[in-house]
């Protein structure tokens, strides 16, 4: 049990440290949120994790299409829950439909607002999840 306990431990202080690292890239590149279309983004992995109801026993799997970071905290951003896509951000009678759109820190708390109030915005993921999603976040960057 001792063992299990240490590698617990030892994967949480991953997780948390590789989210620290991820929000610090992004705000050196004055990023708030970067929002991703995953069916024209051409990733090598999807991005993904298994969410967990807090009030029902009840898990779904749920597409991550960008990150936000907010008041210290940073958010995965849920496909089909949190009714944010690169659609909202662009003239499709004057520009070409993006498929990665950044917003400053102050873009996106105005376009997002709190992410504690709204659907579709989660900090779960395991270990695995949260880094096939960074390495979606710096495909993205390159787009």
């Amino acid at each position: 049990m001792k063992d299990t306990d240490t590698y617990r431990s030892s994967v949480t202080r991953l997780l948390a440290e590789a989210k620290k690292e991820l929000m610090a890239d992004m705000a050196d590149r004055n990023i708030g949120a970067l929002v991703w279309n995953v069916q024209t983004a051409g990733f090598h992995y999807i991005p993904e994790i298994v969410h967990h109801s807090p009030d029902k026993d009840k898990t779904r799997v749920a597409r991550i299409t960008g990150l936000y970071a907010y008041e210290g905290e940073l958010y995965l951003i849920e496909e089909d829950r949190s009714g944010v896509s690169v659609d909202e951000f662009y003239d499709p009678s004057t520009e070409v439909k993006p498929t990665v759109v950044t917003l400053t820190p102050a873009k996106a708390a105005e376009h997002l607002g709190d992410p504690e109030s709204r659907k579709g915005f989660t900090r779960q993921g395991t270990l695995e999840e949260w880094l096939t999603v960074a390495d979606c976040y710096f495909e993205a960057l390159a787009e």
